[in-house]
């Protein structure tokens, strides 16, 4: 099982000939995370965007296994970016410079053939060193899924299960989070939680536990969960949260990169392929770290799309 972000660069490297488009890749810390991936010899990469542009921001000789596609329309780069994912040229989907809001209203629509049936989601992780085991935690969805009703739910813990499996995680931890670990009829967080609790418990939820309502505290730490009588492998152990709504993942995910200073990587999932949407303010180190994710999830995205269509 990968249990930290250097397993996973050392696990994605193994993974040969997938291929990251690139979209509009006009910014030194994308084009940076693009040559730390090809020092890594993680992955090749189809840039598409303003050739001028990038051969000025990028540092150093662009490699063989680096092609650039050149549209200097941040409109034309998004739709041809499409185009060779869908003509299987491409494997993962990586934003560049263009906004993530214009990126993700035209992947979501039925024509760009990326989305077919299945909620996409968001899958946050950050490394944890202070864990002495899996140091990796999700977080899932601070991008996408507004107000996720009690189906999103279910699909947001399928979504980040499947991640999980894909690191080597055969039954993760999943801690269905809330205010409070007690059952309030007038918090709907804490009635979904324990309806999801149940779902797993009766194999509706597979290939993980699922544990709600919980408190972070109680789902992050053992000395907390005893302390309050929780009884569950999840208590302390939590190594997938799903938070109750965007905002609260958002800012959640956030905080463990802007206070706490955690390495990050994110992964779109449950599309025809990875989708990689790291903020402009994310450091080419996460998203060199996305990239691996991605490569990572691209393998077993295969499978799961085939069998889905």
């Amino acid at each position: 099982m990968i249990q930290n972000f250097n397993q996973l660069i050392e696990a994605a490297k193994k993974i040969i000939g997938k291929k990251v488009v690139v979209v509009f890749p006009n910014n030194e810390e994308t084009l940076s995370a693009v040559s730390q991936a090809t020092d890594n010899k993680l992955a090749d990469f189809i840039l598409v965007g303003d050739l001028e542009i990038i051969a000025s921001k990028y540092t150093g000789e662009i490699p063989a296994n680096i092609k650039i596609v050149h549209e200097p329309n941040i409109t034309d780069a998004l739709q041809k970016s499409i185009e060779l994912i869908n003509s299987n040229v491409g494997d993962i989907l990586l934003k560049g410079g263009v906004d993530t809001g214009t990126m993700m209203k035209t992947l979501l629509q039925e024509e760009s053939g990326i989305r077919k049936g299945r909620l996409l989601s968001d899958v946050f992780i950050f490394e944890w060193k202070a864990r002495p085991d899996n140091k990796l935690v999700m977080i899932t969805d601070g991008g996408l899924t507004l107000a996720p009703d009690l189906k999103e739910k279910v699909e947001l813990i399928n979504n980040a299960v499947e991640v999980a499996h894909a690191l080597g995680n055969t039954n993760p931890k999943v801690a269905v989070l809330s205010a409070t670990e007690f059952v309030n009829p007038k918090l709907q967080s804490t009635v979904d939680a324990d309806v999801l609790t149940k779902m797993n418990e009766c194999g509706e939820i597979k290939g993980c536990i699922v544990y709600g309502p919980m408190a972070l505290d109680n789902a992050i730490s053992l000395e907390a969960a005893n302390e309050k009588g929780i009884k569950s492998p999840v208590a302390g152990n939590a190594e997938i949260l799903i938070l109750p709504s965007i905002e609260a993942a958002n800012i959640f995910a956030k905080g463990t990169t802007y206070l706490a200073g955690f390495r990050l990587a994110h992964v779109i999932v449950g599309g025809k392929i990875p989708i990689l949407i790291p903020s402009r303010a994310d450091k080419s180190d996460a998203k060199m770290l996305s990239i691996a994710l991605g490569v990572m999830m691209s393998s077993l995205n295969k499978v799961a799309w085939n069998e889905h269509n």
